[in-house]
């Protein structure tokens, strides 16, 4: 019995009257694969393209995948079933579908294909039901294990922004920093980068979602970086905000801003307190200064197999919430075009008392 397929029908039963006889987690080709496959198999090697995994109610799952995923797919603790022809394929998939009549989805990460695929092999009068709502739901919950990994993985990120202090000088290239970084990730075990890494300079970093370009950092200039390691495939996220000095009294005004907003955030975060309440706090503090709405995002999102892994910490969330295991990203920001901006992000795990922290890296004012 895999113990968080037992939890995602456990969580379906809370709100529908009629659970679903099986879950199929179809995978498509990469990019299009589905991380719940990779949650409830815990396969950390393999890519899986084509692969699927049957849920049954009392915990049993099982794994169909091809040859060339055999070997992997073998260090797996579930009923492996490995076909050769696409014939071998439906025909396993036909029989553990034979007693579903009713067949859970998760919508949200299923393709076209996939879905007439599933359609194709469910028997007559059979439903397809969505459920990608309480896939969210039982992942936002992380077990040990993938906090264990995580912890990881935010070690791996901290050592890096650490190590970027005495890297980064001025003359140095955007693009060739964040290069450096993913080299420096992957030197400690990282599989490779959460996402494209944000090196922004300069006014650059006044843009949220920048790409590391290739602006040359100067004196003076705001030193944003945000990045994050995959590590057994969970991901860490953090931003640390530099500056090139010296700096002025308006970056250490905004930067003191920053930091005493993710400090409030962080505070009200514990067992039991709505998802929407860090960000009210963060964004409030943020408007009672001369920044007013110059924090323009949510203040984080869930993390794990993926880095926005369901689930956040937004004005929106007020419904969600707080629950021992649920990991969060903290990452207030402000933001001024044409001059730039500060970002100051942390990875946490909630907490009874309060949320752990699991990325480490120094958040004093730093002059490179």
């Amino acid at each position: 019995m895999e113990p968080r397929v037992k939890r995602l029908f456990e969580n379906i039963e809370k709100e529908m009257d009629e659970v679903p006889d099986a879950v199929v987690i179809a995978n498509a080709t990469d990019p299009h694969l589905d991380y719940t496959f990779f949650y409830v198999t815990r396969l950390e090697v393999g890519r899986f393209e084509g692969s699927v995994a049957v849920l049954y109610p009392d915990g049993e799952l099982h794994v169909i995948t091809s040859l060339l995923e055999a070997e992997s797919a073998s260090k797996g603790d579930f009923n492996l079933h490995v076909f050769k022809t696409i014939d071998e394929l439906n025909e396993i998939v036909d029989d553990l579908l034979k007693n579903a009549k009713k067949i859970g989805i998760n919508g949200d990460e299923l393709t076209y294909k996939m879905y007439n695929f599933i359609k194709k092999h469910a028997i007559d009068n059979s439903e397809l039901i969505d459920i990608s709502k309480f896939i969210k739901l039982t992942r936002m919950v992380k077990d040990e294990a993938e906090i264990k990994t995580l912890r990881k993985a935010c070690e791996i990120a901290s050592e890096v922004a650490e190590l970027m202090i005495d890297f980064i000088e001025p003359g140095m290239i955007e693009y060739k920093v964040a290069a450096e970084m993913s080299y420096e990730m992957q030197k400690r075990g990282a599989i490779g980068p959460s996402f494209e890494t944000i090196m922004a300079f300069g006014k650059n970093s006044a843009e949220p979602h920048y790409s590391a370009g290739e602006a040359v950092l100067e004196k003076g200039q705001f030193v944003l970086m945000d990045f994050g390691a995959v590590y057994k495939r969970y991901c860490s996220d953090i931003t640390r905000t530099y500056f090139c000095g010296p700096i002025s009294d308006k970056q250490r005004k905004i930067y003191e801003t920053v930091a005493e907003a993710q400090r409030l955030a962080l505070d009200t975060i514990k067992v039991g307190v709505p998802c929407s309440e860090p960000h009210i706090v963060a964004a409030e503090y943020i408007n009672s200064t001369e920044f007013k709405d110059l924090f323009t995002h949510g203040l984080g999102h869930g993390l794990g197999l993926a880095v926005h892994d369901g689930g956040g910490l937004n004005p929106r969330a007020e419904d969600i919430i707080m629950e021992d295991g649920m990991v969060f990203t903290v990452e207030p920001g402000i933001y001024i075009p044409g001059f730039g901006g500060v970002r100051i992000e942390d990875d946490i795990v909630v907490r009874k008392d309060g949320p752990e922290l699991l990325t480490t890296a120094r958040k004093d004012i730093i002059e490179l």
